[in-house]
């Protein structure tokens, strides 16, 4: 794959949550595949290994760094297009304290309508790199096993309204992405 493992990084979420989880993280030398101890001691090594598989998925389909480059360039954009509609709302005086509700307005309408636009892009890697673990292990057997029991563990909402789904979440929902991996 080109990542050279260090060593298996175990976090303890335990202390916290029932939940399990995992993460890609890290740039450089720094990139790591983090595994939930809750992760580690409820599910199956094929479904650690599936897990482990989609996590591998990030990095090699680059998502750390196109995350990083379309987050830039959301947030510039974003207070470009801002700065410009509060200048223009605050009669030109954005130094003025009565323009700082404008401002904090502006950037929540900015945020509310490019945040399901993350989502969803967040939603794409997420299936790709599923797909990336069925090919690398040759079947979505043990990932969809996997999925089921983060479902569980997690007590995820399997199938939320699309609208929340489309506004609110960074993950497909756990429905969608077993019907992707059938």
């Amino acid at each position: 794959m080109g990542l050279q493992v260090q060593g298996v990084f175990r976090f303890n979420l335990s202390k916290t949550t029932k939940k399990a989880n995992a993460a890609f993280t890290g740039l450089g030398r720094s990139k790591r595949v983090l595994l939930a101890d809750t992760l580690l001691d409820n599910f199956t090594d094929e479904e650690i290994l599936a897990v482990v598989a989609h996590e591998l998925g990030h990095f090699r389909l680059r998502h750390i760094w196109k995350g990083l480059a379309e987050g830039t360039a959301i947030t510039f954009a974003g207070l470009f297009i801002v700065a410009r509609l509060h200048a223009g709302l605050s009669g030109g005086d954005v130094t003025a304290l009565a323009a700082l509700p404008w401002l904090g307005l502006l950037l929540g309408v900015y945020g509310f309508v490019t945040g399901p636009i993350s989502n969803y892009i967040s939603r794409r890697r997420e299936f790709s790199a599923d797909q990336f673990a069925r090919e690398l292990m040759g079947s979505g057997a043990a990932l969809a096993s996997g999925l089921e029991r983060l479902a569980d563990l997690n007590l995820a909402d399997r199938d939320p309204h699309p609208a929340v789904e489309f506004l609110f979440h960074s993950h497909p929902s756990i429905d969608r992405r077993l019907a992707a991996l059938s």
